[in-house]
């Protein structure tokens, strides 16, 4: 095999950093030993609070070839603002870059960002000549882009949204375990048509969450009830924020339907429009906490649980506090207008290196009190219940 070609495959398959904030992209056409190389830095925060968004004039980096790394420095190709505000969860920013590649180096060559939370750019290193050449002279084919970015901006579009975890707990001679996948999906961006003529299109979203009941004693492990509840809504991650940059306020608002899927006496569907506001503070440069308050309307009930609002009311308020790489505690609290609602707290704490920003790995402590664990039971108080499981996004 070629030794440039085994060089590169190594280079591709090498393991990319468990942080993925940091991204570098190619934008120069060419790679070329002596001239000017182009790359943009996007960082990306899929986190649930603010991360800082500032980055230097000059960034150490390395340069690693087939004959081994090299120290060596991107400057940015314009001034960069001391006073960039953090970015908030949702946002990402993009700065430009340039360094000058070594004449003597050709090939494929990694540049990787030293002590960053970043992915890396392969290159192929052209020799520094305008046309290439063949043993009967000149070449008249057309010289194609030979960067090969291992990394590309990730889109903005699917994220995550509600925590995704499996947790399992017993209770008076029952095993049950209780799970949640959630997602979001961004409808427009900023650059599609309807982004430019309506700039607030490109923060709708369509939101799914399915939440699962299972009964893993009773013969053959039934699942006892699910809840699709698909979504549509208006999010921005930042409405406000503190010169600082330690506090700010997201706003969300939307549709929203939840329904069981069942049919007959079993059937149960609720439709709501709502309004979601967060506040968030760092306390100090580690932990934070978060207030989000959800209010809705009910739009449409289905007939078997036209009293919903007895148990579950017109609102619901999750307290947050923790720290992005330790503990994290959480409480959701709900009241209904004629009897007592519930409460859920949750704990969980990394077992990991996220994989993808906030998406990695815990613990997860989960437990419930009150009305309607499910759907289907949603006028049912059953006894407490503690489960403790793996949640991947919290």
């Amino acid at each position: 095999m070629n030794k440039n070609l085994l060089f590169l495959l190594l280079l591709l398959l090498h393991p990319l950093s468990a942080q993925s904030e940091w991204i570098l992209t190619q934008v120069s056409p060419r790679a070329v030993g002596g001239e000017p190389l182009e790359v943009d830095l996007v960082i990306i925060n899929d986190t649930r609070v603010p991360i800082a968004g500032e980055v230097p004039q000059r960034l150490p980096i390395r340069l690693v070839t087939k004959d081994g790394p090299l120290d060596a420095e991107l400057k940015a190709a314009q001034m960069l603002s001391t006073q960039s505000k953090p970015l908030a969860p949702g946002e990402f920013r993009k700065h430009r870059y340039r360094i000058v590649l070594p004449e003597e180096i050709v090939g494929p060559i990694a540049l990787e960002i030293s002590d960053a939370p970043s992915g890396r750019l392969v290159v192929l290193a052209e020799r520094p000549q305008s046309v290439a050449t063949t043993p009967q002279g000149p070449s008249t084919e057309p010289v194609t882009a030979s960067l090969r970015p291992t990394d590309t901006t990730p889109p903005a579009a699917l994220q995550t949204f509600e925590p995704m975890y499996f947790v399992v707990g017993r209770r008076e001679d029952e095993t049950t375990a209780r799970f949640q996948l959630s997602f979001k999906y961004r409808l427009f961006d900023e650059k599609s048509w309807l982004g430019i003529l309506a700039p607030p299109a490109a923060k709708l979203y369509f939101g799914y969450t399915q939440v699962s009941l299972w009964d893993m004693t009773e013969a053959s492990a039934p699942f006892r009830d699910t809840a699709y509840k698909p979504s549509l809504f208006y999010l921005d991650p930042q409405i406000w924020s503190s010169p600082d940059g330690g506090e700010s306020v997201e706003m969300q608002a939307g549709l929203e339907h939840e329904s069981n899927g069942r049919g007959d006496e079993d059937s149960r569907s609720v439709n709501v429009a709502y309004v979601k506001p967060t506040w968030r503070k760092f306390l100090n440069k580690d932990w934070f906490v978060s207030v989000s308050p959800k209010v809705w309307a009910y739009l449409d009930k289905d007939d078997n649980n036209d009293d919903i609002e007895d148990y579950r009311g017109y609102a619901n308020l999750n307290l947050t506090l923790g720290r992005v790489d330790g503990w994290q505690f959480s409480a959701d609290m709900r009241k209904g207008t004629k009897h007592f609602g519930s409460v859920q707290l949750d704990a969980s704490y990394p077992l990991r290196q996220p994989f993808f920003a906030n998406a990695g790995g815990y613990v997860h402590f989960q437990y419930f009190n009150g009305y309607g664990e499910s759907l289907l039971d949603y006028d049912q108080k059953g006894p407490s219940q503690f489960r403790i499981g793996f949640s991947i996004v919290r």
